[in-house]
């Protein structure tokens, strides 16, 4: 008798990354006003939903391991949304629910998908994340998106999310020289993404390719092999090279005045340590629940421009206070047992290149952003937890 493969998450994945990186994208930036479904999450996460449960009841359930980390994350966003009941008079919570309740069936997705085949969801996605990059790349590099200032942008995202996709697309390329038994061409990316990325002239997107960097140096450090590394490195300081001759002298006066001028020299922080303050400020006014959710924005007042302290911990500890913290604290601790439950020469690539992905979302999101911008560390970090279950052990009897 023929035994059939047990089917494969497919599409459902492809529509699940859609609609992650997709963000609050909605009608009105290309001229069109359609009631309920401005917001193309709606009608993307119907569909997702769709396609999951049609897939789901194709395949049947699966046993999973590492389930206790999806449960510390809903555990923060269920207190997130809870503190509602506690916001300040006149703060606007609906669109903060919102995306509390996307990133909620986001995570329940990945969750399902990373039960039934981790390892090939996770590679698919990462494989999509190094499309996107190149995508955002041509599209930024042909002058589409540039914000009046030079920064580079696309496809109505800002400087941060661009630097974000950039930084992926560079550690996706590594993924893909790694799959590929260390075919040197899949490392050609690197050097044009690392460009992108300075050109969007966010410095905390650079500073948490550092953390992300050191992060992974003291992981691999006991088995570096420095003739192993030599060729690939080579390679990518050619690439380098030759990239900053031809293309640096395009933005060699906005990196001056941005990085040097700017940042070393007036130490311009863009308001973020104004805002870290007030954030701080709140949480010392209010250190048990905080001001509740949005409402750093209600108590401070700042006008349409500032909405979000655009650091995670500070902005959970204004608005969640310390049991916010606690929470959040929960969360990450439960992710990383879920991940270290693994033996090192047992975790799959995958689940380490995600870990990495996730490390790096999250060092971002200490300089910007808030709560549905992080949704990408929530996903990349579950992912690299999360596993179907191994099958028990039959002894013979």
């Amino acid at each position: 008798m023929t035994v059939r493969p047990e089917p494969r998450p497919g599409l459902v994945v492809l529509i699940a990354f859609v609609v992650t990186l997709s963000g609050r994208f909605t009608l009105e930036r290309v001229g069109l006003d359609v009631p309920v479904v401005n917001d193309v999450r709606v009608p993307l996460f119907l569909i997702l939903v769709l396609a999951l449960v049609l897939e789901a009841h194709h395949v049947g359930s699966h046993p999973v391991e590492g389930g206790h980390a999806l449960l510390g994350i809903l555990a923060l966003l269920g207190y997130q949304a809870l503190s509602v009941l506690w916001v300040p008079a006149g703060a606007v919570t609906g669109p903060a629910l919102g995306d509390l309740l996307a990133i909620t069936g986001l995570l329940i997705v990945y969750f399902n998908l990373a039960a039934w085949d981790r390892d090939r969801v996770t590679a698919t996605t990462l494989k999509l994340f190094h499309l996107a990059a190149w995508v955002y790349f041509l599209a930024a590099a042909s002058g589409r998106g540039h914000h009046v200032n030079g920064r580079w942008a696309a496809l109505g995202g800002g400087p941060n999310v661009f630097i974000r996709i950039m930084i992926l697309g560079m550690i996706t390329s590594l993924y893909l020289y790694l799959r590929s038994g260390e075919k040197l061409i899949w490392l050609v990316p690197i050097p044009a993404f690392l460009f992108g990325a300075i050109a969007s002239g966010s410095r905390g997107g650079i500073v948490a390719l550092g953390v992300t960097i050191a992060v992974a140096l003291l992981a691999i450090r006991p088995r570096i092999d420095v003739d192993r590394i030599a060729k690939p490195l080579a390679l990518v300081a050619v690439l380098g090279t030759i990239l900053v001759i031809t293309a640096g002298p395009s933005i060699a006066g906005y990196v001056q005045s941005r990085f040097v001028e700017a940042t070393l020299g007036q130490g311009y922080a863009s308001s973020r340590d104004v805002l870290f303050q007030m954030a701080l400020r709140i949480f010392l006014q209010r250190p048990i629940l905080g001001t509740g959710l949005n409402g750093f924005h209600t108590v401070t007042d700042l006008g349409f421009g500032e909405r979000y302290v655009h650091n995670l911990p500070l902005s959970i500890a204004a608005e969640g206070g310390f049991v916010g913290l606690v929470l959040l604290l929960v969360a990450w601790l439960g992710l990383w047992h879920a991940y270290a439950a693994v033996p090192v020469r047992e975790r799959s690539l995958e689940a380490r290149i995600a870990a990495y992905c996730g490390i790096f979302i999250g060092a971002t999101s200490l300089f910007s952003g808030d709560y549905y911008d992080a949704r990408l560390m929530w996903i990349l970090l579950l992912l690299a937890a999360v596993r179907p279950a191994r099958a028990p052990v039959r002894l013979p009897s």
